[in-house]
């Protein structure tokens, strides 16, 4: 007996315990607002598994919450979450809407609704005060039929007494018919409560951004307002698709744009690769990169160009480097090879002006022209300079070796 006892509190337990969860089966969206930063808790379904999302805190003491519904994970139907993002990009755009359904003249337009809905509301009223007044005519009516019966005659008076009492009983539940229905769909408003109304839907923008307004006073208004939203996220789309259903059965539909991840936000638009691999024809990096920050272009990281960002974007996308030596100049190693000679031999010249050579900048190397008499004179040189022979002797000892 005692174990029997034992099982049946353990399961009043559970019951109890499913009856409060919020999380059940049964339940699919959290009833009362609760604390917390997660401005829509409760209110979000997820559009894949039709499950309420839940509220995940991360961060430094549970700063940065975050919608995600992991449902179909947990019971091992998928390897990964339907869904997961941060609170604040749902929340704003949802609370911009909530303002923006909420203006003055759309609380004007609710309030002429509400006007016909006590209309309708008196026409309900006069017909359930015509059935009171049958109900109360059939109740005397019979109470007089009792009243003037022979006392005499006790089969009849024990009938009479019978229907006015079914009359009474009649009359008594038709009343608090009556009531409840009166109780629970009348929408009259006084004057004073409509000027409130409308006061209201002009303050409500302030009201709800001040810093004394808390969490869930700002859930407790969206639950007067909104039944239930439905979230879905596209794939191959960095956007939210939001489905909103009102209280008062209206639905609309909302775009969020999602924040690009880590590696798309250092990725360099396709515009500024087209500009690099354009301008790679003719310049090299560093004028690229000049011609770019003239151009008010900034890095993915907002920083101005460099030169070496310039050689990332065309190893990454494999953009050729310019090539700006002309067909007929050589480089510097090109003619101390040609003369067998060193390429300090080579600067040697170009300093001493004694060969025609250019650069683009302070960094790039030479490129040097040669005509047939230039050629001559310097192998003349060559070969009646001891030093510089004794420098291509060497060479061609080392080479050998």
């Amino acid at each position: 007996m005692r174990g029997i006892s034992l099982w049946k509190n353990s399961l009043k337990t559970r019951s109890a315990w499913r009856r409060t969860r919020t999380n059940g089966e049964e339940t699919l969206l959290a009833g009362p607002a609760r604390e917390g930063l997660a401005l829509l808790q409760g209110l979000l379904l997820c559009g894949t598994c039709g499950h309420s999302l839940t509220v995940r805190y991360t961060g430094n003491g549970g700063i940065y919450p975050c919608y995600q519904c992991n449902r179909l994970r947990r019971d091992g139907s998928a390897s990964k979450d339907c869904m997961s993002f941060r609170c604040d990009l749902l929340d704003a755009a949802i609370a911009e809407e909530v303002l923006k359904a909420l203006q003055p003249a759309e609380i004007e337009l609710a309030l002429a609704a509400l006007q016909e809905l006590e209309s309708r509301d008196r026409t309900i009223s006069r017909q359930w005060q015509m059935r009171l007044e049958r109900a109360e005519y059939e109740a005397a009516l019979a109470e007089r039929r009792y009243q003037e019966v022979d006392p005499s005659q006790r089969l009849v008076t024990g009938t009479l007494e019978r229907r006015w009492n079914d009359a009474l009983l009649q009359l008594e539940e038709l009343k608090q018919q009556a009531a409840e229905f009166l109780r629970q769909e009348t929408r009259v408003a006084t004057p004073e409560q409509k000027a409130k109304v409308l006061a209201l839907a002009k303050d409500l923008p302030r009201v709800w951004h001040a810093p004394t307004t808390q969490a869930k006073d700002r859930k407790r208004m969206l639950r007067l307002l909104i039944k239930d939203i439905t979230v879905e996220k596209p794939p191959l789309a960095k956007q939210l698709l939001a489905h909103i259903r009102w209280q008062g059965g209206a639905c609309s539909d909302i775009r969020v744009q999602l924040p690009p991840n880590i590696a798309d936000r250092v990725r360099y638009p396709a515009t500024v690769v087209d500009r690099v691999r354009h301008l790679a024809q003719s310049l090299p990096d560093g004028e690229i990169a000049d011609r770019l920050n003239q151009e008010g272009q900034v890095s993915a990281l907002g920083k101005p160009f460099t030169g070496s960002m310039i050689q990332w974007i065309r190893y990454r996308h494999q953009i050729p480097k310019a090539r700006l030596i002309r067909p007929e100049e050589l480089t510097v190693q090109q003619v101390a090879e040609r003369f067998r000679i060193s390429p300090n031999v080579v600067y040697y010249w170009i300093d001493r002006g004694i060969i025609r050579a250019r650069r683009l900048n302070a960094g790039s190397p030479y490129w040097i022209t040669l005509s047939e008499t230039d050629e001559h004179k310097l192998r003349d040189w060559v070969h009646n300079s001891c030093r510089i022979q004794m420098t291509s002797s060497t060479r061609l000892v080392e080479g050998a070796l």
